[in-house]
């Protein structure tokens, strides 16, 4: 990967966050956040990354995702979602990526395996972590299952509409480039 690519990769996925995490707090209604529109969009970006890209540099441009988001998002959100949003992608995201070579591996022809299976998976993760530690004090605990179920909800669906756009901008493209990975 270009050093190009990865500062402007890791800067998206960073953007990405910040606008996550500073939409999350308004509610779109008693089920869903407007953060859960947005969020969705760096596991795609890492998905993108990874069927072009070695695991070890999509794995360095989500870390520097991570440390050029957090403090935007302590400025642009609660102390609390911007710990819990940058705590669960720290920890969901790179699963992403680990499930996604391992079905990549597996499964090499299902790309859309590989894309929707490592996705789904890691933003359930993604999603307990973060709705417990960002709303689990503020809010009663029925509350933040809701949220959550309607956020993960709202995630799958996403997950499945992108998928037809993977596609196009990991499996189309190489094939045009006659990139082989």
């Amino acid at each position: 990967m270009s050093s190009k690519s990865f500062y402007f990769s890791s800067i998206l996925f960073a953007a990405l966050i910040v606008l996550s995490n500073f939409t999350v707090q308004y509610s779109i209604n008693d089920y869903l956040t407007y953060g859960a529109l947005t969020y969705p969009f760096t596991f795609l970006l890492a998905d993108v990354l990874s069927e072009r890209y070695a695991k070890e540099e999509v794995l360095k441009v989500v870390r520097l995702g991570i440390v050029l988001a957090f403090v935007p998002s302590l400025l642009a959100s609660d102390w609390r979602i911007a710990l819990a949003s940058v705590g669960a992608f720290f920890i969901a995201q790179p699963l992403d990526v680990y499930l996604f070579y391992y079905l990549k591996e597996k499964f090499p022809k299902l790309w859309w395996l590989r894309n929707n299976g490592s996705t789904m998976l890691s933003q359930w993760v993604d999603t307990m972590i973060f709705f417990h530690v960002a709303f689990l004090f503020i809010m009663p605990w029925p509350n933040v299952i809701m949220l959550a179920l309607g956020d993960y909800a709202i995630k799958i669906l996403l997950a499945l509409l992108d998928t037809p756009l993977f596609y196009l901008l990991a499996i189309r493209v190489q094939k045009r480039l006659g990139i082989k990975r």
